[in-house]
């Protein structure tokens, strides 16, 4: 089983280039970007999961409404918000949507207990490790899902063959055809593969005013567009599935 996932997030502005960058644009890219990721989802009709950043969740209601209406699970990304923030974002997009939130991906400096999240009525979290270009300190160990004080705790995949996270950073940099075969030997030994991607990386970023390394600047915008688009049809092709994660664990 291929779990599928995306974070709406915009993307991180250094320090430096936040006063040159507005709010405006940054919504923009990651309303732009979640618009292509849905496009390239319908024409495969699969259905996913998208975390969105709490800090975002109030300012996209009408892209939200339509993640939901067409039939995508929603979840929260927490990256550095606090209960009550947390809290507020949870019951305005239950009001929104008509939907029970259930899932809670947390960067790693924020990151709550299973037992606080449980007390929120979440009912799985989904950690992220940091993912650039020196991942590989945190991929030695095997990853999969455990339950923890009543809460599903579902980190990274790991390829068990290349050690490679399936994080943003690696579908964005390796080429197409090793993806693949990464993915076809992880199915080969485990029951699922978890995959993220992050909607600004489906936006060109060229301009220099956003800061980004040259490495995180690759094959942005229709590069990810074309990768999204023939991963889909590998998946297709060689009859895998795709499913959202509350349908999967639960």
């Amino acid at each position: 089983m291929v779990l599928l996932t995306f974070n709406i997030i915009a993307p991180e502005i250094p320090v430096s280039y936040q006063k040159i960058v507005t709010e405006e644009e940054l919504l923009k890219i990651t309303t732009d970007g979640t618009q292509k990721i849905l496009e390239i989802l319908e024409k495969y009709q699969v259905h996913t999961t998208f975390f969105v950043e709490i800090s975002l969740v109030e300012k996209l209601p009408e892209l939200l409404k339509t993640i939901a209406k067409k039939g995508h699970e929603l979840s929260l990304l927490n990256k550095y918000s606090y209960q009550k923030e947390i809290e507020t974002a949870k019951d305005f997009l239950e009001e929104l949507t008509g939907k029970t939130i259930r899932g809670m991906r947390q960067f790693p400096e924020k990151r709550l207990s299973s037992e606080k999240l449980k007390a929120m009525q979440f009912i799985y979290r989904s950690p992220m490790d940091f993912s650039n270009i020196f991942f590989f300190k945190n991929t030695l160990e095997r990853k999969i899902a455990y339950e923890e004080h009543e809460i599903m705790v579902i980190p990274e995949s790991v390829s068990p063959y290349s050690r490679l996270p399936y994080n943003d950073f690696t579908f964005q940099m390796i080429p197409m055809t090793f993806y693949q075969n990464m993915v076809t030997e992880t199915l080969q030994k485990e029951e699922y593969v978890m995959i993220y991607l992050n909607s600004w990386q489906f936006v060109e970023l060229n301009d220099k005013k956003f800061g980004l390394s040259f490495y995180r600047k690759y094959n942005l915008g229709v590069q990810m567009e074309e990768k999204l688009d023939r991963f889909l049809k590998f998946v297709e092709e060689n009859d895998l599935a795709i499913t959202r994660m509350k349908d999967f664990f639960f």
